[in-house]
């Protein structure tokens, strides 16, 4: 009776490949997550936030309306060309947020929560007291929660 040799050799080459492969692509993963992730360095340590971003017109406009939610550690990022008192409104926005305004150069400027508005009320915008380049939406409570307070260092990634 002959026994390949040959047989273990492959099996091991098999789940070595295959191992390899799973670490390239959780690097890659991390790579894309980084790019759109933004830590807030807080008195608590650091908080990462997973980030969609909003940066056409489109985009702006939509926001987060007709959205039933938002993950958790999750939010949406405004990102303007320039740095002027913004102005926020819920309008067709189904979800309550905590809405933090950021300097150019990643500061927290300024913090608010803003309730849902419906279709039939009459929305009443949000005037920013400082201005803002950037602006996060996440869920509400969140910034309590993660204790984040106005003059936190935000970190962006590059863009």
């Amino acid at each position: 009776m002959l026994i390949d040799s040959k047989r273990p050799f492959y099996w091991i080459s098999g789940m070595l490949i295959l191992t390899l492969m799973g670490i390239v692509f959780y690097f890659e993963y991390q790579k894309i997550a980084d790019k759109n992730s933004i830590t807030i360095f807080t008195g608590g340590g650091p908080v990462k936030i997973l980030a969609e971003f909003a940066k056409t017109q489109e985009e702006l406009e939509k926001r987060l309306m007709g959205r039933f939610s938002l993950d958790k550690n999750s939010g949406l990022l405004f990102i303007f060309p320039d740095e002027i008192n913004r102005s926020f409104w819920m309008k067709n926005t189904l979800i309550p947020l905590d809405i933090i305004f950021i300097s150019s150069k990643g500061r927290v400027n300024e913090m608010t929560t803003l309730s849902p508005c419906q279709e039939t009320e009459i929305c009443q915008p949000y005037n920013s007291k400082t201005s803002a380049q950037y602006v996060l939406g996440i869920n509400a409570g969140s910034a309590g929660k993660w204790k984040i307070i106005e003059g936190d260092i935000v970190e962006l990634p590059k863009m």
